[in-house]
């Protein structure tokens, strides 16, 4: 079994990462937007739009 280097698991972590924003970027906005100018109630109103980010994420 190989395993990772930290470096590489970083390289990896931050490659992913910007890939999945990248593709999921009309959903971040989405909710970007619904959250903007919130704060607790974020949870309740923005709900729908964080499980549709969420879902994109997953799937990459």
């Amino acid at each position: 079994m190989n395993a990772l280097s930290r470096r590489e698991e970083e390289t990896l972590l931050k490659t992913t990462k910007a890939r999945a924003l990248q593709e999921c970027d009309a959903f971040v906005k989405e909710f970007a937007d619904c959250a903007s100018g919130r704060t607790i109630s974020v949870a309740w109103a923005c709900k729908d739009h964080l499980r549709r980010v969420q879902e994109c994420m997953v799937q990459l």
